[in-house]
């Protein structure tokens, strides 16, 4: 009977006595617990970056140091193979140009801000070269940068340097098919100003190539802007009406024309604003395609009209 009774003594005993001596898997996991938390609260030691890696130089992008206008002059490019100045304001004249008057105040060597959707640089101004549209140009108004000259595309440039992170560029998810925003309110104040614009429009189907959004003056608010056409039923390659048109805070109660086509063959892009001058009013950069080509062009807002700067590039 005794014999019988020890092994169930040592069953009862073994469980109490592990769990008051504790045994080593328990002691592991209460360390490796201790570890988890420590790592969570940031127990490990930080690791050291080296800020000669590519990463952290791409991370902290190029020096867009410097003065802005009105303190300096500004010069706003286009880039088509090199930089065409489509807009500028000279300091010392306290004017805006366009063309090779722009072209006169920027020095060879000059540091130059390029950007488009996906790249940032600050390059240098190299000899002066035909943009791909300057064909056979004597004195052409262009430059060419190293970047530009391998190859590399850019929606525009500027100088300053400074200058070009303040520039606002339009998405061009605000343009082409399927990709265009606009309220039914919208529409029908645009078919309103098209009409209103060219009588022979009629009941023709008024379509809207772009509507964007841009803050125009720094209030706050966002203009809005709408590129419209009407085809020609009597000739499908051109336009009854192509224009574009602001509304002013939004405000479609009233749009003004920015411009109209009179060659009956041209659509209207709002590329970009930006404020050559300094005084808190963006000017525009538009752009216009045809069957045949396209142009560039700026335009300045003077009262409740604007007026273009220099004429459009690429002969439009």
């Amino acid at each position: 009977m005794l014999q019988r009774l020890v092994p169930v003594a040592l069953a009862l005993a073994l469980p109490l006595t592990l769990s008051a001596c504790g045994g080593k898997g328990d002691k592991d996991k209460k360390e490796a617990d201790k570890g988890a938390e420590e790592k969570d609260k940031g127990g490990e030691p930080e690791q050291k970056r080296d800020p000669s890696t590519s990463l952290d130089k791409v991370s902290e992008g190029p020096d867009v140091s410097g003065p802005v206008p009105p303190e300096v002059s500004m010069v706003f490019f286009t880039v088509d193979g090199a930089l065409t100045p489509v807009g500028c304001w000279d300091k010392d004249k306290g004017k805006m140009h366009a063309g090779k008057e722009c072209h006169a105040l920027v020095p060879k060597g000059s540091e130059v801000y390029l950007k488009s959707d996906y790249a940032v640089k600050v390059d240098a101004l190299g000899e002066s070269k035909g943009a791909l549209c300057e064909v056979a140009v004597d004195h052409p108004i262009s430059f060419g940068t190293a970047a530009t000259d391998g190859g590399a595309t850019f929606d525009y440039a500027t100088f300053p340097k400074s200058a070009g992170p303040k520039v606002g560029l339009i998405s061009a998810d605000t343009w082409g098919d399927g990709t265009r925003r606009f309220s039914d309110p919208e529409k029908g104040a645009v078919v309103a100003a098209v009409k209103a614009a060219e009588s022979k429009v009629g009941d023709l189907d008024v379509i809207i190539h772009q509507a964007a959004g841009l803050d125009l003056d720094g209030d706050g608010k966002e203009e809005r802007f709408f590129s419209a056409y009407v085809i020609n039923p009597k000739d499908i390659e051109r336009y009854l009406f192509s224009g574009l048109f602001m509304a002013r805070g939004g405000d479609v109660s009233r749009l003004i024309l920015v411009d109209k086509d009179k060659s009956s063959s041209q659509i209207y892009k709002l590329r970009a604003g930006a404020d050559l001058d300094g005084d808190g009013v963006r000017e525009l950069w538009l752009s216009t395609a045809t069957s045949e080509g396209g142009g560039d062009r700026m335009y300045h807002l003077k009262g409740e009209a604007f007026e273009g700067l220099g004429k459009w590039t690429c002969g439009m």
